[in-house]
């Protein structure tokens, strides 16, 4: 398998720390959920990333299939969820909005999207994500 991009990150003090890059690029306050002040979740910084991650591949494959893209949104909410037997799981939306697009179109770059994120294939079958779909004119 070729690697494609790699990067390398220390956590300090778990969900009541920070979370720094190797390069020092960024250094993020860590906060348990439902805290008040600064910081972020571990799970904001989750949704963050698939929200970015995804969006970009939605581009990706509507300029491959050269469909008319005029205006995309792409938006995740995460929650943490407790298992009946115990332990926790994410669960996911995604809501993207498009213009340009036909519902047929949209549905094509959604999938083949799903298929190229990242994040999508990191959580494929793990993890309960649905994914709302709004076409402007």
């Amino acid at each position: 398998m070729k690697v494609f991009y790699d990067t390398d990150t220390t956590a300090e003090n778990g969900r009541s720390g920070t979370l720094t890059l190797s390069d020092e690029a960024a250094k993020i306050r860590v906060t348990p959920p439902g805290t008040e002040g600064a910081g972020i979740t571990p799970e904001e910084l989750f949704a963050m990333g698939y929200a970015s991650c995804f969006e970009y591949s939605l581009k990706m494959v509507s300029g491959h299939k050269e469909y008319p893209l005029d205006f995309i949104d792409v938006r995740a909410s995460g929650s943490v969820v407790e298992k009946d037997e115990g332990g926790f799981v994410l669960d996911i939306e995604l809501h993207l909005e498009f213009s340009g697009l036909t519902r047929e179109q949209a549905d094509d770059v959604i999938q083949a999207a799903n298929s190229l994120c990242p994040y999508s294939n990191a959580i494929c079958g793990n993890v309960d994500v649905r994914v709302y779909t709004k076409l402007n004119s």
